[in-house]
């Protein structure tokens, strides 16, 4: 399988992935208000959670409603991150805050000495809102 071909396939999965964790009931936010928020039919954003190829206007246009680690979970794949060009006033008690929390799950997740894959996922997780939002710090400051 080529590289374009494992990234195509990586891009897909976390496309499906990304609509599971961040649109929906209990989610982020919802399809229809994803839908009245973005202008993009309902239909079409089904489609996209189904795994449609989503094209890159979609995704420029996903990327103003729902936060930086969703997006970006599309993008790493490349070994990229979306940063906005908008300067914002860096809340670096929210980056204290987040940084301690991950410190903490760290040490929670290994204090039996093994890191299992529930806890990879949940640390990853973690590890992708963090490193959005410190994307954000280092495109501003």
């Amino acid at each position: 399988m080529s590289d374009e071909s494992r990234i195509a396939r990586d891009v897909a999965d976390r496309q499906v992935a990304m609509f599971g964790a961040f649109v929906g009931q209990g989610c982020y936010i919802t399809r229809a208000a994803l839908s009245r928020a973005s202008a993009i039919p309902e239909s079409t954003l089904k489609s996209w959670a189904e795994g449609a190829a989503m094209p890159l206007h979609g995704v420029l246009t996903l990327r103003r409603f729902l936060p930086g680690e969703a997006i970006n979970m599309l993008t790493e794949p490349g070994d990229a991150r979306l940063v906005g060009i908008e300067k914002e006033a860096t809340n670096w008690d929210a980056v204290a805050a987040g940084s301690a929390g991950l410190t903490f799950e760290i040490c929670e997740a290994r204090k039996d000495g093994v890191i299992d894959h529930a806890e990879r996922a949940r640390l990853r997780a973690r590890v992708r809102g963090l490193a959005a939002e410190l994307a954000e710090v280092i495109a501003t400051d």
